[in-house]
């Protein structure tokens, strides 16, 4: 049974004991759902599909420069750094 979340935020050790909410990956980033007001793990490449998805749908005119530097910051959170 999948979870839907948790109402208070995740502390960072405890989001990263967590599979992320949408694929499974483990998590590492937390996002929250106003519609129904739930904190969800996330992992790193859906929190950069999901950032990217906002920015589109805000038509925000620097989004691919934005997700350009967000992609670099993110970068060295994967979890392949050993």
């Amino acid at each position: 049974m999948r979870r839907h979340g948790r109402t208070k935020p995740y502390t960072e050790i405890g989001v990263q004991r967590l599979p992320c909410a949408r694929c499974g990956k483990p998590a590492d980033q937390q996002w929250n759902t106003c519609a129904d007001g739930f904190w969800r793990p996330i992992c790193v490449e859906c929190d950069i599909e999901l950032n990217e998805m906002v920015l589109k749908f805000m038509k925000d005119p620097s989004w691919k420069s934005k997700m350009k530097q967000y992609r670099k910051e993110m970068g060295c959170k994967t979890r392949n750094d050993g």
